[in-house]
């Protein structure tokens, strides 16, 4: 892993790095995201202009990346204490689905109640040639140096690989709650805690 660097990310991201952030926001989640932009390539339009917004969420300061040479290879998406997050900034930013109120209600309103020292972790994305490689755990280990706790974040009761990975880095199931799905299709989806 000596080619890749880890860090928090700076003011001097590139139109690229910004849409290498945006793919693999997309391109790594099967429910939220397909759920906020039609396709990738919204994606890759409407949330590089959030994060130069300064959307609550989606924001420089919310996110460590992994880069490889000038790409962006890995990201880890956090921000602190409670989020009241609504559609402003995304619907000015060209976001448009028609799907943003269920978003909303179901998913990023699971942060509104986070206490305002709980660092949430909202997404770790990896490209896919890159998987394999330790980036997730520098990602996850990088932030934890530099951001206290206490952390937490949601993840589907199904995905067989991140449950081990955050047991491993301190995690534990506190409770099982609905996820997302755009079909309503009933996703159990595990509150994961780290004082």
């Amino acid at each position: 892993m000596s080619d890749v660097i880890c860090r928090r990310a700076d003011k001097h991201l590139t139109e690229g790095q910004l849409k290498d952030i945006a793919a693999l926001i997309y391109d790594t989640d099967l429910y939220i995201y397909p759920a906020m932009f039609a396709d990738r390539q919204e994606a890759e339009t409407v949330l590089p202009k959030m994060i130069r917004a300064g959307d609550p969420m989606f924001r420089r300061e919310n996110l460590f990346l992994t880069m490889q040479g000038t790409k962006v290879v890995g990201i880890l998406l956090w921000f602190r204490g409670p989020l009241e997050w609504d559609k402003t900034v995304y619907r000015k930013c060209g976001g448009k689905a028609e799907h943003i109120d269920r978003v909303v209600m179901e998913y990023f309103n699971l942060f509104t109640e986070a206490p305002a020292n709980m660092a949430s972790l909202v997404r770790i994305s990896v490209s896919e040639g890159m998987r394999g490689r330790q980036i997730g755990s520098l990602l996850t280990d990088t932030f934890m140096q530099e951001e206290k706790g206490p952390y937490q974040l949601y993840v589907l009761a199904d995905n067989m690989k991140a449950i081990p990975f955050f047991e491993g880095k301190g995690f534990a199931i506190r409770e099982t709650r609905p996820g997302f799905s755009l079909d309503y299709r009933p996703l159990p989806c595990y509150w994961m805690v780290r004082k």
